[in-house]
């Protein structure tokens, strides 16, 4: 008992300095779409949130929903179409995916509002915090037409800074361009982009993998902490592969646009974003710039 009280305390001890150094800083948190199956989950990541808020730090929150919105897609009886990793997107599609990030979004707006302030970004034309353009997507010398893809463009940064200020900002990964047209985004893509606009002290991707693994089979691999350089020596390698690669090139283009870390954590483990965040040792894996600060 006593062992148990002495250690929450050192913990509490531990993330004094860490809550010191990033009141008033901007944290831009995308939540991948597979850490929502578990009700235990979501309500462990809401709640980490939450308190990053309440410790002065403000809160930009990008959803998934990847694998609800092939659910929906499948249920409506069509298949699922992808091209290199990228959702071919017609119109019928495009309303589920706006249909089921939407209500993500809606979903944890809901449960963060119980306590804190929350402002949910619409996704109406007239707010226009994300602008984006279509895709034009090149393979080889054949040109693809992914339909409603977009990629970002600009993001209104005095709009979303206002937001921000007093209360969590949720934003669904989906924007207009300016033909007015309504276009589907990758949400780290969102992420990113938005962290490099404010620029935010930390980029986070909540997944349901521990973080970059040499071994992606054994958590023992786990790499705590990555330079730029060496991130990109991991993927040549072949090292860094699949999924993962995405994620980190952002991260290595959002440090070379003026994020300070990228942390790429698992939501399923219990608060695993303060741990990563509050603790000397961190839980998941941080990238850093080559001359950077580590923690």
């Amino acid at each position: 008992m006593e062992e148990d009280i002495l250690r929450k305390a050192e913990t509490l001890v531990e993330a004094r300095p860490y809550i010191q150094r990033y009141q008033g800083s901007y944290f831009v948190i995308k939540l991948g779409g597979s850490i929502f199956r578990m009700p235990e989950v979501r309500v462990s990541v809401l709640t980490d949130i939450a308190f990053l808020h309440l410790v002065g730090i403000k809160c930009v929150v990008v959803t998934g929903g990847g694998p609800f919105i092939t659910e929906e897609i499948q249920k409506s009886g069509r298949k699922p179409v992808f091209v290199d990793g990228l959702r071919v997107t017609d119109e019928p599609t495009l309303q589920i995916v706006r249909k089921v990030l939407c209500q993500v979004r809606d979903e944890l707006s809901n449960y963060l509002r119980q306590e804190l302030k929350v402002v949910v970004y619409s996704v109406e034309p007239e707010e226009r915090i994300l602008l984006a353009k279509k895709i034009h997507y090149q393979r080889g010398a054949e040109v693809i037409d992914l339909g409603f893809v977009g990629q970002m463009e600009e993001v209104n940064v005095s709009v979303l800074e206002k937001m921000a200020r007093e209360a969590i900002v949720v934003v669904a990964p989906l924007g207009y361009g300016r033909d007015n047209l309504l276009y589907n985004i990758n949400g780290d893509s969102v992420a990113s982009s938005i962290a490099e606009a404010l620029p935010a002290e930390k980029l986070v991707f909540l997944t349901n993998v521990l973080g970059v693994m040499r071994n992606p089979e054994n958590p023992e691999t786990l790499i705590s902490v990555l330079t730029v350089k060496q991130a990109e020596t991991l993927i040549q390698q072949g090292v860094i592969k699949t999924g993962m690669v995405p994620k980190v090139r952002a991260a290595i283009s959002s440090i070379r646009k003026g994020v300070k870390k990228v942390h790429i954590v698992s939501g399923n483990l219990p608060h695993s974003l303060l741990l990563e965040i509050f603790t000397d040792q961190g839980v998941g894996t941080e990238i850093v710039a080559d001359n950077g600060q580590k923690k």
